[in-house]
Order: structure tokens, then C-alpha cells, then sequence
């Protein structure tokens, strides 16, 4: 495993079905370069710096083969506080999140600190819809991350701050949506000694389609009848059986999905927590499989091949869970990156599973930092390209590149970052 060195054992075997926060699974490959044959696709990158007074951000778009050369340069580069004037309810700030719809002809990117949610056109990388969500009396809306249902007929919405999880009816062909209001989902209403802080991080959808299961920031989560109107919940983890902080989620089969927590208090501390949740979609029971404390943060989390690849911002680590439920850990401040401090956020891997992309932070982290702690500060601003090794069971870091200052912002802060597939 080279730089790689065993930490606590899991008990889980993992299989390959989907990637959340941070890309799809793909099926294991043992290339170190894409071959002729791979998939053409598009690496989406959204820098959260303010590039307009009221927000922006900016839109960096790089294809396939240019990620392959020494200095990889963005075909497209967008101002997203530009392109959303007069669109919508216009222009939002700190786009934290970026998915596709399943056709992949359009992405939607979540603002958590103005509460809007944007639908980009693919063919144009025109902004074709700005909707700001509703707050509510718990809080102003700032939606965290969206999901596009399986269907393809509507986004769904963790509004963090609101505490409600939402529904946008979606007209892709068309480019008509509309927010259902009918169909919130008030989770404040539901929050008691066990679901103390129903603030919802991610909608990630079970993979028969028929439910969305949404950890809770306060600690906890819930599976979802998402289709409902209002949607409804048909089943309940509390804080007790998962800690507070969550990320990021994946399933890695039917009835199972990963977590990860940062535990910790909101404002002071953080730790490295990873859960396994079975028993989807009405009996879950979650277990910790991993934990650490001190300056670590567990974040991100993937699958590539059939290992589990977990990001920890703080230390700048990445932990792989093989099948034979061991974790690994390797510091990503190595190769091209030594020496320096990374900040590895979100991660996606390429259509053949051959490489992995992964958001490194900058030295002025608008979002997710905690003051003093400094968790998400990094030295970098851009994103790390590793080679997948041993179809998923190592990796090694090829290279990286560093974002510009865009025009009109005075920090770089990537954060989402997504592939988008070329059909």
C-alpha cells in the first residue's frame, strides 16, 4: 500500500452502487490514465469567492483529455453572479454544492448563505432558473445540497437553515421550475431530546428510487417518502445512534449506507466519525465503525471501485476501507502536494474510476470553518487529481492545480466540485 498504513478494522463488505457528495460510483479499473475508449465528461469546479457585491461565485469547467495535460486549463469559466442577473430571484452567494440531473444537461448549485438554488443549462452554461428558498420561523433558508429525484421530475432540497427539507418541481426539456410548496417537510416539528437540531446536510436517494435518507446536522437522520405531498418520514436514527456534524452519505448496497460525522460542538471542536447505517429503508440501526479525535474532520466520502475513500479536511488524510473491513490511511500531503496543506473537501472520481478530483480549500474559507480552529483553512485553492491504484485499494497524488483569483472576488474558496458525464 506504499504510503498507506492500517488504522481500525471495519466490519462491512462494500459494493459498488452510488457516490454522494462528490460523484457517482464507477466500477473498479486498474488503469492510472483513461483509455481511448473511457467516457468523454467535464469536471464542474464552483469557487464560493464573491465575485459581485451581493455574491456570485465562479464556474470553472475543464473537459477529460485537457485534465491530463501538465497545466490543465478550464474550456469554460463562468461569473455566476453575472450569468444570474435578472434570472429568477437573481444572483445567490457561497454556491456550496453542485449536482447534475440524471440526463446530465443540466446542474443545479445550492447557496447556502443566500438561500437560493440555481439551474444551469449544459449545452450553454447559461443560468436558466435562480428560486430562493423559504425560511421559516427556525431559521432563514440556506440550502446545504440538492438531488435531483431518479425520475428526473424535481429537485429536492436540504434547506439547512430552515430546517425543512423542499421540493422543486423540474421541467428539464423545458426549462420550467417552480417550487412546491405543498410538499415541505417542516423538521423542526419533529426535532425532541434525541433529534435536538433537525437542520438537514444532504438528500441522498436509496437505490430503488423510492426514498431519500437526509442525516441531520444536529446528529441523527431520516428516510424519507420524498414522492409524498407533503413528504413524509417512515423512519428515524436520533443523535444517540449518530453523532452531530454529519457530512456526506453513500449507499454501497440495497439497505446500507455510510456516514460520515464531524461530531464535536458546532462552534469549537471537531472529530472523525464514520457510520454504518443497515436495515434501509424502515429498520435502520447504525453502528460507528471508525473514530477519531483531535484535529481531524471527517468529510467527504466516496466509493471508487469497492473501497470506501473518506476525506478528513483537518489532517489532510484519506482513508480507504477495503473489503476485508480494513481502514487505511494516507496523507495527501505527499507527491506534488508535500509539504503543503491541502484542505481535501469534496471528492468526485472519473467514469472509468481511473482518477479522483478533490476540492482543496483556500487560505480563507468562507464556509465550514470554525474561527480559531481553522478546520477547512488550506494553503492551495484548486483541486487535486490522484491516480486510482489496485482498482480502488491505493492511490497516490498526480498533481493539482490552483485556482486563479477571479475577477471581482478577493479570495479563492472552491468547494463543489462534480463530474458531469458527455451522452
Amino acid at each position: 500500500m506504499g504510503t498507506l498504513s492500517r488504522v481500525s478494522p471495519v466490519l462491512a463488505a462494500l459494493a459498488i452502487l452510488l457516490a454522494s457528495c462528490g460523484g457517482r460510483a464507477a466500477a473498479p479499473s486498474t488503469a492510472s490514465i483513461p483509455s481511448p475508449a473511457s467516457p468523454s465528461y467535464e469536471l464542474w469546479v464552483v469557487d464560493q469567492g464573491d465575485t459581485t457585491p451581493t455574491g456570485g461565485g465562479t464556474l470553472y469547467i475543464y473537459k477529460s483529455a485537457e485534465l491530463n495535460k501538465a497545466t490543465p486549463a478550464p474550456v469554460y469559466t463562468v461569473n455566476l453572479g453575472e450569468a444570474a442577473l435578472g434570472v429568477g430571484d437573481g444572483v445567490g452567494k457561497h454556491g456550496h454544492s453542485i449536482t447534475f440531473n440524471p440526463a446530465m444537461t443540466h446542474a443545479i448549485i445550492a447557496y447556502v448563505d443566500s438561500g437560493h438554488v440555481q439551474v444551469i443549462r449544459a449545452s450553454d452554461r447559461k443560468v436558466v432558473a435562480s428560486i430562493k428558498m423559504t425560511g421559516s420561523a427556525a431559521g432563514q433558508a440556506q440550502p446545504h445540497a440538492t438531488a435531483v429525484t431518479p425520475a428526473g421530475d424535481a429537485i429536492i432540497v436540504a434547506n439547512q437553515g430552515g430546517k425543512r427539507l423542499q421540493r422543486i418541481g423540474a421541467d428539464f426539456k423545458n426549462d420550467v421550475y417552480k417550487l412546491d410548496s405543498a410538499a415541505d417537510l417542516d423538521l423542526s416539528a419533529l426535532e425532541d431530546a434525541d433529534h435536538p437540531g433537525n437542520l438537514p446536510v444532504i438528500p441522498v436517494f436509496t437505490p430503488d428510487g423510492q426514498y431519500a435518507y437526509v442525516p441531520m446536522r444536529g446528529g441523527g437522520s431520516y428516510v424519507v417518502d420524498y414522492q409524498a405531498t407533503p413528504m413524509k418520514t417512515v423512519a428515524t436514527l436520533g443523535k444517540s445512534a449518530i453523532g452531530p456534524q454529519q457530512c456526506c452519505a453513500t449507499f454501497v448496497k440495497d439497505d446500507t449506507i455510510w456516514t460520515t460525522a464531524q461530531g464535536g460542538a458546532t462552534t469549537t471542536t471537531t472529530s472523525f466519525n464514520l457510520y454504518q447505517v443497515t436495515g434501509l429503508p424502515d429498520k435502520p440501526v447504525a453502528k460507528k465503525v471508525l473514530s477519531r479525535t483531535g484535529n481531524v474532520e471527517s468529510h467527504s466520502v466516496i466509493l471508487v471501485g469497492q473501497y470506501l475513500w473518506v476525506a478528513d479536511r483537518f489532517a489532510n488524510t484519506l482513508d480507504i476501507v477495503d473489503q476485508t473491513g480494513d481502514a487505511r490511511t494516507m496523507s495527501l500531503a505527499s507527491g506534488p502536494l508535500a509539504g503543503r496543506d491541502p484542505a481535501p473537501d469534496i471528492m468526485a472520481v472519473s467514469p472509468d474510476g481511473s482518477q479522483v478530483f478533490v476540492a482543496l480549500r483556500g487560505k480563507t474559507p468562507l464556509t465550514s470553518n470554525i474561527k480559531g480552529l481553522d478546520n477547512a483553512v488550506g494553503d492551495v485553492g484548486g483541486f487535486a487529481i490522484l491516480t486510482v491504484k489496485d482498482s480502488g485499494r491505493d492511490a497516490a497524488v498526480s498533481s493539482f492545480v490552483v485556482l486563479p483569483l477571479a475577477a471581482g472576488a478577493s479570495v479563492v474558496d472552491p468547494h463543489g466540485l462534480r463530474v458531469r458525464v458527455i451522452k
